[in-house]
This record gives structure tokens, C-alpha cells and sequence, in this order.
């Protein structure tokens, strides 16, 4: 761990020559069939690739291509994989010393070179691991190079929401984490049983301390969903608990297609297809005929569900509560029906969703948390307060994730307020203050990532990391956040 913050640190751009890297202008350049290749990765001739040679293709879990690298110097390095997707663009894995740094996305024209952005490194040497997530490419060779910091600037943001009729209530919480942001980050926690709930618990059995912000879902609230057999949700009440606490209330949705479109049997793993019918996979809903007008009876059936949500979030604003609303997450992953059809039928969705709830209904108790996970899918500024990023890092990989921070800076042109709206390891608070990587707040989710049979699990945070987390002095817990209403 360094001993002073990189933020402050600019590394030197000399030219150098270490081990079997070449130098081209103050990188360093490593060969991909000079790396060590594990699993059944081949090495392959091709005259496109900078030495005429590359490995793959990474269609194996077990797959792996690593790299011992001798860094000069302390700081902060971008590391660029040039590689070449399979059929299509993929999707893969940086490791640094074992631990996750980032992803990258090669295309699949021709060779490409992608950066995973602003990785701590130390003076020394470091294995710089390439793994699969979606695999089926081939890389060409991994590149270093040194890195400016993350500018303090991108901290100023505008304390105005989106919607000019938001509450008092909206506006002071959304003050706060405006002029917090760059500061601290605020802890929360995924926990269906709120302030008492076992994920909760577990935290405080450890940490001491409770998170500042609670984690909820509005996905048994349709009666569509109940009439399939979801149990009766209690997910307002436990907001309103929470709140009354003097916490902040964040609620995503899983937005569960109405029966028609729902595939008959079991999933994959044995479990009813209306329970995951949010799922591509287990429905045939297609949002852009409903965009389109196409299909009149799925465009009603979302207006039903929209109108149950609304009342939902009505109760809320009747008690005084403020939301951190993040509907239509992780959208561009495909994995859910409201991302199957490409990023224009979802910004559709999201501006009428947006128009529904707050034209129609008069929801003004929203602050919105789009969660699109790419640049494309950005439905415009002027549909956004926050940006949220989910991210789910190798178990025991305390990184800061800031290379995804950095690519979040690029979504737009206005500085927004930049959260990590899920993940499951936590990072280490430290990996934070020396990259400048400043999340608004990290939430992590529910289940295993934080508990079993009821009592604190160290499958995927230790509870040092834990502990050390919610007590820092750049974290804000329950018990010091202000009175903000």
C-alpha cells in the first residue's frame, strides 16, 4: 500500500527496456507469445498481428495468458490488451498479481487495442493475467504505459435534479451527496429485511457500525407477479423504517414481463421461469416492438405495472422519503428483456418510464440512478442525476475498480455524481484515496456476498477489509450521516 496518495503522483515517461518488453515511446510493449500460456490456449502465425504471432482463444474457464512485467516506478499505469474478438466483440479479464482490475472489449474487424485504465502498480515485478469472461479472442501483445491521475474537477457537479417539481426532501438528500462527493463514500447494503435484516446484522457483528444506505427492490410489488406466487412485499415498509432512522433509501426493480410472454417449465437451475421472467432467457417479451407500437397488449401491460410501482413510490413521498431510483439496470449486459433489443428501445423505455412517473403520477421524490453500463445507452443528461456502474469483482480482489471509473467520466460531457450501485466484493478503502477513484457510495448485494446461515462470511470480504471499510474516516456510515430533512 502506498504511503502517500497517487492522486498527486505523475510517473516519469523515459523510455525503457526491461525483460522481454520493447520500448515504444515510454510503454512498455510485451508479445503475447513471450507470455506464459496455462490451460489450453495455442499460439497461432499471423501476418495482422504486430509480431506475427498471437495466442488464444480463451474458450475455457481455466484459460489464462500471463505476463511478468518490472515496472520502474510507483503510480498509476493505463494496460492495453490488443486483441481480437471471435465472431464478435468479447468481453474479458486484467488481473494484477491475482487480483481483478478491470475489464476490456476487443473488437472484431481487426486488432484492437483495450485499455484498462488508471492500475496501481508498484516499483517491481507484477504477473499482468488475461482470463476469460466471455473468452473467444486472440491477443497480440499487452501494453503499459504510464497514467495521469483522476483530476479533482470531476468532483464539481451541479446540485439541480432533473426534475424541476422534486421534493424538499429529494433536493436536500441530493445537496448532500453532491457536496460529499469527492469527500467520502457512503457504505450500503442489499438487505430485504432492513435495518434488522440478516445481511445487516452480519455487518454490525463485525463492523460495529450499520451501512448509511439500504438497498431494496420494487420486484413482488405487480400483482401480476403475486398472482404467480410471490410472497407479500414489505419492501416500503422496511424504506420507511430506514428512513426514520435517519437513512438513505436506494430501490432498484426486477421487472418481472406480464405471464403471456413467460416461458413454461424451469430454468437452468430448476427454479420456475415467471421467478426470473426480468431474465431474456426466460421470457419472449420484446420491448422494441412495444416502443415501436407493434404490440399494443405489452405496451398495457407495462402501464399497469408502471401505475403499481407509482403508488409504491407515492407512499414513499407520503412519508417523506427520498429515493435513490435506479430502474432498467445493467441494461446493456442483454441479460435482462429490457437490454434484449439494443440500447434505442431502452432509452425509450427509460425516457417514458421517466415521463410516467413524474408527469403522470407526480413521483417527485426521485432522484434517478441511470445504471446502463455503457456509453451508448445513455438516454441524455437531462435524464440522469447519477451515474451507477455494478461491478462484481473476483472474490478477495480489493481493488478500486477505478479503471471503470474512468470510463464512466466519458459517458458524458457534464460532470455527474459516479456510484457503485452493486457489487460483491468490497474494495479496499485505500485503493480508493491513492487512485482518486471517489464512488459516491458502494452497495453491496445480498445472500453470500455477505452472510451465511445468518452470521458473517468471508467468501468473498474478509472481515478485516470489512471492518477496515466501515470505519474509515472516508467512509460514511448510519450513525454519521447528517440530519438531512
Amino acid at each position: 500500500m502506498f504511503k502517500t496518495a497517487l492522486s498527486l503522483l505523475l510517473v516519469s515517461t523515459a523510455l525503457f527496456t526491461l525483460g522481454s518488453a520493447s520500448a515504444e515511446s515510454g510503454a512498455l510493449v510485451y508479445e503475447a507469445e513471450t507470455a506464459q500460456r496455462t490451460g489450453s490456449l495455442t499460439l497461432k502465425t499471423d501476418v495482422k498481428a504486430s509480431g506475427w504471432k498471437s495466442v488464444g482463444t480463451f474458450e475455457k474457464a481455466d484459460d489464462s495468458l500471463s505476463f511478468t512485467v518490472d515496472v520502474p516506478s510507483d503510480g498509476v499505469y493505463d494496460i492495453t490488451v490488443t486483441c481480437i474478438g471471435i465472431g464478435g466483440s468479447k468481453i474479458n479479464n486484467l488481473l494484477v498479481d491475482g487480483q481483478h482490475q478491470g475489464t476490456f472489449e476487443c473488437g472484431a474487424v481487426m486488432y484492437t487495442d483495450a485499455p484498462v485504465k488508471g492500475v496501481l502498480l508498484t516499483a517491481g515485478q507484477h504477473e499482468l493475467s488475461i482470463t476469460p469472461s466471455w473468452g473467444w479472442m486472440y491477443v497480440d501483445k499487452l501494453t503499459i504505459t504510464p497514467a495521469q491521475a483522476i483530476s479533482e474537477d470531476v468532483y464539481n457537479v451541479s446540485s439541480a435534479l432533473i426534475n424541476p417539481n422534486a421534493t424538499e426532501n429529494a433536493k436536500k438528500l441530493y445537496a448532500y451527496l453532491c457536496d460529499n462527493y469527492g469527500k467520502a463514500t457512503l457504505s450500503g447494503q442489499v438487505c430485504d429485511g432492513g435495518l434488522k435484516g440478516t445481511e445487516i446484522t452480519a455487518i454490525h457483528a463485525v463492523t460495529g457500525r450499520y451501512p448509511a444506505i439500504l438497498g431494496l427492490d420494487m420486484m413482488d410489488y405487480p400483482p401480476s407477479r403475486r398472482a404467480m406466487g410471490a410472497s407479500h412485499p414489505t419492501a416500503v415498509e422496511r424504506a420507511i423504517e430506514f428512513h426514520e432512522a435517519g437513512g438513505i433509501v436506494a430501490f432498484c426493480w426486477h421487472w418481472t414481463a406480464d405471464k403471456k410472454y413467460i416461458l413454461d417449465g424451469t430454468d437452468a437451475n430448476g427454479n420456475p421461469r415467471w421467478w426470473g421472467a426480468f431474465y431474456t432467457d426466460n421470457v419472449t417479451f420484446d420491448i422494441e416492438a412495444v416502443m415501436n407500437g407493434s404490440d399494443p397488449y405489452g405496451k398495457e401491460a407495462l402501464d399497469k405495472d408502471i401505475a403499481e410501482i407509482a403508488k409504491q413510490l407515492l407512499r414513499l413521498q407520503d412519508a417523506g422519503v427520498p429515493v435513490l431510483w435506479r430502474p432498467l439496470h445493467e441494461a446493456s449486459g442483454g441479460w435482462f428483456w429490457w437490454g434484449a433489443k439494443g440500447a434505442e428501445p431502452c432509452k425509450q423505455l427509460w425516457i417514458y418510464l421517466y415521463d410516467q412517473l413524474t408527469s403522470v403520477y407526480g413521483c417527485n421524490n426521485l432522484i434517478w440512478v441511470w445504471n446502463g453500463q455503457a456509453k451508448d445507452w445513455y438516454p441524455g443528461d437531462e435524464y440522469v442525476d447519477i451515474i451507477g456502474e455494478d461491478i462484481y469483482a473476483d472474490a478477495h480482489s480489493y481493488g478500486a475498480q477505478n479503471s471503470k471509473f474512468i470510463d464512466v467520466l466519458d459517458y458524458t460531457g457534464t460532470n455527474k455524481i459516479i456510484a457503485l450501485t452493486e457489487n460483491g466484493v468490497l474494495f479496499d478503502i485505500d485503493n480508493l484515496i491513492t487512485t482518486n477513484a471517489r464512488w459516491a457510495w458502494f452497495n453491496t448485494w445480498s445472500g453470500d456476498f455477505v452472510q451465511k446461515n445468518g452470521k458473517y462470511s468471508e467468501a468473498y470480504t474478509e472481515a478485516d477489509i470489512l471492518k477496515k471499510t466501515y470505519n474509515s474516516e472516508y467512509v460514511i456510515t448510519l450513525d454519521e450521516l447528517p440530519d438531512l430533512y
